[in-house]
């Protein structure tokens, strides 16, 4: 039924939001029983409504045909190293209500998600009218494409394989989405910027992440790892620090606020202010001129048209600054001379991204399609 199915419809509806009949007719090549069929069934279903009329055509006038998103909303649960951000958006990721928390994400999963799910029956009962399209998990670790679970976590021990979309969903009876943290972050990136191709978009603050977003598509990779650029290695050397991977010389070792605050005999927790205790200091100059360094290899590979620094330390000016000169210094002239390296200046991307991700997948044609058939 892909091209002509009422999903498929639909998804063409949501693609803007001044569609008429006449107009639907001459889009899609459908003849008018069949659009008007496919329209009446989303219709019943409430996933589309009529909304005033279009301007003068010189007869009678044409209502306009829209997807009915109003009230449709999606609860976003990102979880960091040490903390919780806990919002309800719209569909387009426009936060509603939202609340931050301090948390351990090393601690057990089963305790970690009972505290930011009871954050969001809090946000979600402050709302009046609403209907929750699905949740959005984003978490510090690589989530597989194929199976959903998180693999193995650096920083989330004793989550791998854990079930958390069916715990999450044991609170609410909607489709829920696993993302990386940092891939999440750079499609929200990216939908502040659209027609922006290729964005690569950095989260730098207790950990290092990254995201690629290709002609509006992330890249998961293979196994769900893209982007894992911490632990890159940068250094050889027998002095190198140990990361908490266990390895020697990543990027993180080196780079990330975690380690910045280790050196300084400092034990990261959710009480940091990584932007005030770290903003002025040679070793964030240090760290930003390796992490330009090793995004340039990134830039010679994927040839990107921005380059998006976000987290509490990514969008400081300073390391801004020192990560442009980097990356210019290193790269090719021919791949940097039309680069934008920029900060973030979204407030919370990886909301936005996966308000992106979930409502993707509940509008789907295929799952509109299923839906209408149940």
């Amino acid at each position: 039924m892909t091209g002509t199915s009422p999903g498929w419809l639909l998804q063409l509806i949501r693609s803007r939001e001044d569609w008429t009949r006449r107009q639907l007719l001459a889009e899609t090549g459908l003849s008018r029983m069949t659009l008007f069929e496919r329209l009446d069934a989303l219709f019943r279903a409430g996933l589309v409504h009529e909304a005033g009329a279009a301007g003068p055509t010189g007869g009678r006038p044409a209502a306009l045909i829209r997807f009915a998103g109003q009230g449709r909303v999606v609860l976003v649960l990102d979880l960091d190293h040490h903390t919780g951000r806990i919002a309800v958006t719209d569909l387009a990721g426009r936060s509603l209500r939202e609340r931050e928390l301090p948390l351990d994400v090393a601690g057990p999963p089963e305790s970690v998600l009972a505290t930011v799910c009871d954050a969001g029956t809090e946000l979600l009962a402050a709302g009046a009218g609403e209907t929750l399209a699905g949740v959005g998990v984003a978490l510090p670790g690589p989530v597989s494409p194929a199976t959903g679970l998180l693999r193995p976590a650096t920083v989330m021990p004793g989550w791998d394989g854990f079930p958390i979309a069916a715990f999450v969903a044991s609170r609410w009876p909607v489709p829920v989405l696993l993302e990386n943290d940092a891939r999440a972050h750079a499609l929200g990136e990216a939908a502040e910027r659209p027609g922006t191709t290729p964005l690569l978009a950095v989260k730098y603050a207790h950990g290092i992440g990254a995201g690629l977003v290709l002609d509006g598509a992330l890249l998961s990779g293979f196994d769900g790892a893209a982007g894992d650029i911490g632990h890159i290695r940068v250094s050889d050397d027998v002095d190198a620090p140990v990361c908490r991977c266990g390895r020697t010389g990543c990027l993180a070792a080196f780079a990330s606020g975690y380690a910045l605050l280790r050196r300084r005999g400092v034990t990261p927790s959710s009480s940091d202010d990584l932007a005030a205790r770290l903003a002025a200091s040679p070793e964030l100059r240090d760290a930003a001129r390796l992490l330009g360094r090793t995004l340039a290899g990134l830039v010679a590979l994927v040839n990107p048209q921005t380059i998006v620094l976000g987290g509490a330390l990514g969008r400081l000016p300073g390391v801004v600054g020192e990560v442009n000169t980097a990356v210019r210094a290193a790269a090719l002239d021919r791949l940097t001379g039309d680069l934008e390296i920029v900060a973030s200046t979204a407030r919370h991307p990886a909301a936005v991204g996966m308000a992106a991700l979930v409502a993707g997948h509940v509008y789907a044609p295929d799952a509109v399609d299923a839906r209408l058939m149940g």
